[in-house]
């Protein structure tokens, strides 16, 4: 995208953000509502359209702007930021594996707002091992019967349309699963109860359960067998959307503590004086700047498609941004003390919901898991030409 025109957009989230989000962030937490009028606000701007292409009303596909978008918005309300950027997690997978009449019928809706996505692959049984998953799909004439249970479906109380993950081959292992759009009228489809979360509250995650569901053949995406690498497809930029809500949310942490540090006075001087306090702040600074450097050079890795180090960054940019933002808010409710630890202000939701993004789209441990596959098997990522 045009420099300009990104600056432009960028420059109308802000607006957003700050007139309508944030004087709405606490409210959306304790409430647990999902904002319907924020949704239909950020439809009307053009935002979703971002993940779509022109022919089916987008203005995109676009890789940088989602993820700084998310950045923006999660300064404000890391509830709405994620709300947001689930779209992106949905759309792909019908952008680049839909047949055509399901991309006509339902990418214009989603692009303005009035239709919400949703994408489903976790089950209770299958989070960080997506091949185990046990929801199945079995071809009968024309159609496909879904049958199985599956787990924290962000937005799906409120989703219109869902891209659902089933084994169609429970012999095959990650080759016998494929992808599905399902409707949210489908015969033997229900949405189940939303799970009662520590944070991110207003972003429903949400039961689903198939019992018998029939769904038309021609709602398969791509082939059957593909379902894992449509999956997979969503992963290095799901994870780089995770660090960069984490690292909005640590940002508006830390200038909370910052400017609460600067005014707050004990022993006669603003507590941002005594030594203590002032390098628990510096070290928050630098670990920010040094995980916002870290998911910059990994978007551009995973951009340009041409580096095989780019999972392996991104995977590092998940892990080091969601660690630092971790700390960062820990640190921030610290130094406002017991006024930290009140509702009266944001850094304890800020706390609370950055804790997410270390389980989200793989666990710490998980990206430690990569990163170590890889340097098994390649060695450093920093030294390639």
């Amino acid at each position: 995208m045009d420099a300009a025109l990104q600056t432009q957009i960028l420059e109308t989230v802000e607006k957003l953000a700050q007139e309508r989000v944030l004087p709405r962030a606490a409210e959306i937490d304790r409430s647990n509502e999902f904002p319907r009028d924020l949704y239909k606000a950020a439809g009307e701007l053009g935002l979703f359209g971002l993940w779509i292409p022109e022919e089916f009303g987008g203005t995109g596909p676009d890789f940088t702007t989602p993820l700084l978008i998310s950045e923006r918005l999660a300064r404000a309300s890391a509830s709405f930021a994620l709300i947001y950027s689930n779209c992106g997690d949905a759309c792909t997978p019908i952008v680049h594996a839909a047949p055509r009449h399901l991309k006509e019928r339902y990418l214009p809706s989603i692009a303005a707002g009035t239709l919400i996505p949703c994408f489903s692959l976790s089950e209770p049984g299958a989070g960080s091992d997506a091949g185990a998953i046990t929801t199945s799909a079995r071809r009968v004439g024309n159609e496909y019967v879904i049958t199985g249970r599956k787990s924290w479906c962000t937005n799906g109380s409120v989703g219109d349309v869902f891209v659902v993950f089933a084994k169609t081959d429970r012999e095959a292992g990650n080759k016998g699963v494929s992808a599905f759009l399902v409707p949210r009228d489908t015969p033997g489809f229900t949405v189940g109860r939303d799970e009662d979360l520590l944070g991110l509250r207003g972003s429903p995650t949400t039961q689903l359960l198939f019992d018998e569901a029939r769904i038309p053949a021609d709602h398969r995406l791509g082939e059957e067998g593909e379902g894992f690498k449509i999956a997979m497809v969503c992963l290095d930029e799901a994870r780089l959307n995770c660090a960069a809500m984490a690292l909005g949310v640590a940002q508006a942490a830390l200038e909370h503590a910052v400017a609460y540090a600067r005014e707050r006075v004990q022993f006669g001087k603003p507590i941002i004086q005594h030594q203590g306090l002032q390098f628990l702040l510096a070290e928050s600074t630098a670990q920010l700047a040094a995980a916002r450097s870290l998911w910059e050079q990994a978007m551009t890795l995973v951009e340009s498609h041409r580096d095989r180090r780019a999972s392996t960054f991104a995977a590092m940019a998940k892990l080091v941004a969601t660690e630092a933002a971790m700390q960062i808010t820990t640190d921030a409710v610290q130094t406002l003390g017991g006024s930290g630890l009140s509702r009266d202000f944001p850094v304890e939701r800020m706390m609370r919901d950055v804790k997410a993004f270390q389980i989200f789209d793989g666990t710490s441990q998980i990206q430690k898991m990569l990163i170590g596959r890889y340097l098994e098997k390649v060695g450093l990522p920093f030294a390639e030409t």
